[in-house]
């Protein structure tokens, strides 16, 4: 499953390299490819002096954790610290996403350029936070998720607070790490517990369950010609594969793989599939952890507990490859949530999983600030309209750049740098 994740993500998420030069405007006005192919390298926002972040970890300590995840014990993290006093920004990633990803990165260098002191953390649904940290192991509930990374920035700030002088706190995310931002701010502002200065949304859902039903539709049957999401990554996999072995290859690099999928000559459907695979990925990804650490039988069999380090993961990977969100929240999360109160309905935990749960607090909170674009594949019309009527000039959103595709144009990192200042 690592694997055919890796790969995919790369292919999604190619980093940033840029000679610096000629500033050119954005370059996809197809919502999709700009997804899929984001900022050409040659156009990517150029650092002076970009800082290396540091990788470090918390342990919680007697937590239970399953053997095949002994290697994710501690809760990883990514720092990178001012030599003088400044403020800290907390970053959260994206659904899926690990703290030093691709984009984390980038988001760590910027706002370091931009004098903060930085920690930057994985999506509450990443394997590592799940297994290290979720407070109930089942994400995917946004209270939950919440929760949990109050928590952990908090762990995070005192350890932090003991190397480093620390003026304020700022807060930032993207995709559902934005949605997160959002409520962590109305819940600082009844817990005062940082009080801080700036929140960035980037590119957040408003609802988080139309939005990936939204990506699951793009993976129905009929969507994928009748094969199945497994079949179709496999596919696409080996398209990769054959383009590869007969290409002049000398350097496996971000050029590279961005003429790869351009040359192969992905069509809209291709593109739908790949941004919905990747959600997909990390989803399943998501399920299978949580069904393992609380043994949950939903994809794993009772008879083959407990997993262990080098026992095949593939066929609990087929599996989860083929269970949606919604199969997710109707067969395991609102289960489980009506285990813990039996008055909880699935409207209550869609309405609570969205931006207009808080909209009161929104409109009035003008700490908290959007960067986006218009034609963001996770968004519909009613929620671009949302988002300009609650935040007015408070929300820059471009043109084109689909979902997150445009995040590292310096167009956009000039938008971020902007949002952030007091």
């Amino acid at each position: 499953m690592r694997t055919i994740y890796l790969i995919i993500l790369t292919l999604l998420l190619l980093p940033a390299v840029c000679p610096a030069g000629d500033q050119q405007p954005y370059p996809f006005d197809d919502p999709y490819q700009a997804t899929v192919f984001g900022t050409p390298a040659k156009m990517r926002y150029v650092f002076e002096n970009p800082v290396r972040p540091e990788v470090r970890a918390i342990r919680i300590e007697g937590r239970r954790v399953p053997e095949v995840f002994s290697y994710s014990r501690d809760m990883f993290f990514t720092t990178a610290l001012q030599d003088g006093p400044a403020p800290l920004i907390f970053v959260i990633a994206g659904t899926g996403a690990e703290h030093n990803s691709a984009k984390m990165v980038f988001l760590t260098r910027l706002f370091h350029e931009a004098g903060f002191h930085v920690a930057a953390l994985s999506s509450p649904t990443h394997m590592n936070f799940v297994v290290s940290a979720s407070g109930h192991g089942v994400p995917g509930f946004v209270p939950f998720d919440v929760a949990d990374l109050d928590r952990v920035m908090g762990w995070i700030r005192e350890e932090l607070a003991e190397e480093c002088a620390i003026t304020g706190y700022s807060l930032a995310g993207y995709s559902l790490g934005g949605l997160h931002a959002a409520f962590l701010a109305e819940m600082d502002e009844r817990t005062n517990e940082f009080g801080f200065d700036r929140v960035v949304m980037i590119n957040p859902p408003v609802s988080l369950i139309r939005s990936v039903n939204r990506l699951d539709s793009w993976l129905t049957g009929e969507n994928l010609n009748r094969v199945t999401v497994h079949q179709q990554i496999q596919d696409y996999l080996d398209q990769f594969s054959d383009y590869y072995l007969n290409a002049d290859v000398t350097d496996l690099d971000d050029d590279f793989l961005f003429r790869m999928i351009t040359d192969i000559g992905l069509d809209q459907r291709d593109l739908k599939t790949l941004i919905g695979a990747a959600f997909r990925i990390s989803s399943a990804s998501m399920i299978f952890t949580s069904d393992v650490c609380l043994r949950a039988e939903y994809l794993v069999p009772p008879d083959h507990y407990p997993l262990k380090v080098g026992d095949p993961l593939l066929p609990y990977a087929r599996q989860a490859f083929n269970v949606s969100f919604g199969h997710y929240l109707d067969e395991y999360l609102l289960p489980f949530l009506r285990y813990l109160d039996p008055a909880t309905t699935r409207e209550e935990v869609i309405r609570l999983s969205g931006l207009e749960a808080i909209r009161s607090y929104l409109e009035g909170a003008d700490k908290v600030r959007v960067v986006g674009s218009r034609d963001d594949v996770i968004l519909d019309e009613s929620d671009v309209r949302f988002l300009t009527e609650v935040f007015g000039d408070r929300a820059q959103l471009f043109e084109h750049g689909g979902h997150c595709g445009n995040l590292m144009h310096p167009d956009f990192v000039l938008a971020l740098k902007g949002m952030v200042q007091p």
